[in-house]
């Protein structure tokens, strides 16, 4: 009987040995699933799809530059102090301010973004406007073309359909993460996703419903924290190491995605509202015993705006190295641009985030994509320390101590 507690306390000491000074992995992905009303995302994520690839095929050096400047931006945010310094040489050395605050000044004024947002004003309906309408022919016919194969002949009243079976899709064979945080994700269901998630949604969202998906092969349930204002959270158990993880999925107030621009005639910064709400969001979870923290956001800014230091000051780190694609062409500028993000805490300073591409859902692409963002993905591995303190007692339990523990098993198995 003692050499079989021994294999039992063994066993249990082995186990504990596995993720001893290991680091255990896992996938999250983030993505605004572009639910508003009158599917206007989709329709001028169509409209994008032309005028976005004009300007890169008119600007090339203009779009990459773009593109240049805000990794950099990331890398002086959130580098260490060396990299830091590095990134922020080459920033005054070559006059980045500047151009950046050239090539996303507001097409209001004479700037370099003025005709292309004439170009969008003419293809499609503002923002607010419903019902929304297409002006131009060729995107017109381009996504009736598309409506027609995936819905099998029909055309009108068909986008909610087709976006299902996109939908169905990406969730099926693109986004295959363990985790996946949602934006504007009114029109989704769990039947869009594989029987082994789990979707759960903040049901109380009056607009712009958030939502978390999980892979119940690796993740539990542990406690549903529910809407934080602008954020969906949930504590999840990591079936693995028994870890739990908490994870937010918000949706912040949009404004100048570059620059905070501050109103001389109403004393206020145009992005106060959605600053407030990633503070509020981080603070709401910051009380929840856990031994992680994942963030992923529609944030509505870039990595050049001021809204990003509330992270960085929150102790939350992202994948400066590894900065990948736009995820939106933003309406400000209409220029492509990163501005959904996936950010984590670690409380022991271990934990390390890496980006990894979404290869076959593209941005501005009726044919691939049901929303106006590109989802973003990182995959996410933290320290896994061995509770010695936890290991022994339950050795003494099993041998030493009373062997109610062990009898308790014996019990059950019988």
């Amino acid at each position: 009987m003692y050499f079989i507690k021994f294999i039992a306390c063994l066993f249990l000491f082995s186990c504990s040995l596995l993720y001893s000074g290991e680091f255990a992995e896992f996938t999250v992905s983030s993505y605004n699933c572009g639910g508003l009303t009158d599917h206007y995302d989709y329709k001028r994520a169509a409209v994008m799809q032309k005028i976005m690839q004009l300007r890169h095929n008119s600007e090339p050096e203009e779009m990459a530059l773009n593109e240049t400047i805000q990794k950099l931006a990331l890398k002086i945010l959130f580098a260490p102090n060396d990299e830091k310094r590095a990134a922020q040489q080459e920033w005054r050395k070559k006059g980045y301010e500047n151009i950046i605050r050239h090539l996303a000044s507001s097409p209001k004024v004479e700037s370099p973004n003025k005709i292309w947002a004439v170009r969008v004003t003419d293809s499609i309906t503002a923002y607010k406007d419903r019902p929304v309408e297409i002006h131009d022919e060729e995107v017109k016919q381009l996504l009736a073309d598309h409506i027609v194969n995936l819905s099998h002949g029909k055309l009108k009243g068909a986008i909610g359909e087709i976006r299902t079976v996109m939908a169905k899709r990406i969730f099926v064979n693109e986004l295959k993460h363990d985790i996946i945080c949602l934006q504007e994700a009114d029109y989704l269901n769990s039947s869009m996703f594989p029987s082994n998630y789990t979707l759960m949604l903040d049901d109380n969202a009056k607009k712009s419903i958030n939502g978390i998906a999980f892979n119940t092969e690796r993740f539990a349930l542990e406690n549903e924290i529910g809407g934080c204002h602008r954020f969906y959270a949930l504590q999840l158990r990591d079936l693995i190491t028994d870890k739990i993880i908490t994870v937010a999925s918000g949706h912040l107030s949009g404004c100048n995605p570059y620059h905070a621009h501050f109103d001389p005639n109403t004393d206020v910064v145009d992005s106060s509202r959605g600053d407030k709400e990633l503070q509020y969001g981080i603070d709401a979870i910051e009380d929840f015993r856990t031994d992680l923290m994942v963030i992923g956001m529609d944030s509505n800014v870039t990595s050049i705006h001021p809204r990003m230091e509330i992270l960085k000051n929150a102790n939350y780190i992202l994948d400066y190295e590894n900065y990948l694609e736009p995820t939106c062409a933003n309406p400000h500028q209409v220029l492509n641009t990163r501005i959904d993000w996936i950010a984590i805490k670690d409380f022991k300073g271990k934990a390390k985030i890496a980006n990894t591409p979404v290869l076959n859902v593209n941005l501005n692409c009726v044919y691939t994509n049901m929303s106006d963002h590109k989802p973003v993905a990182a995959k996410i591995s933290y320290k896994v320390e061995f509770d010695k303190e936890y290991s022994e007692e339950s050795c003494d339990n099993t041998i030493d101590g009373s062997g109610e523990v062990w009898d308790e098993a014996m019990d059950n198995s019988e």
